[in-house]
């Protein structure tokens, strides 16, 4: 549960103290939408979405694939009277399949999309 998107975006809404409805009403979704995706009801989402989401907290969106694991590490030997503390982060890339794969069905449909809007300026043209 702890590395799932609607987890992290749960624990980055928390950290900046910003209740579901108030970042629900800036990104223009329902707050029951972002009530499920935080609790994990709803577990695919779409690009764009998660574009805003990025955006609001002014993280990269591959924050949200990423398996993060945080330790903060304190060195123990003599360095540490001086107050020397070693903070170490680890990122294991692993993206789950799933959420990959939504990622290219969801790159194949905006490309389908943009061919259509080419076709449609190309007849506007014509006419």
């Amino acid at each position: 549960m702890s590395n799932t998107i609607g987890f992290k975006i749960k624990k980055l809404r928390e950290q900046k103290d910003i209740s579901q409805e108030d970042m629900a009403h800036q990104l223009d979704i329902s707050q029951s939408y972002l009530s499920k995706i935080e609790n994990g009801a709803i577990e695919k989402v779409d690009f764009l979405f998660m574009q805003k989401v990025s955006d609001f907290f002014k993280v990269e969106p591959q924050y949200f694939l990423d398996d993060q694991i945080i330790q903060n590490n304190t060195d123990n030997n003599h360095n540490s009277a001086v107050g020397n503390i070693h903070s170490t982060v680890t990122i294991n890339h692993t993206i789950a399949e799933s959420v990959l794969e939504n990622l290219v069905q969801n790159q194949e449909q905006m490309s389908q999309l943009m061919e259509m809007q080419t076709k449609l300026i190309e007849r506007l043209l014509n006419n």
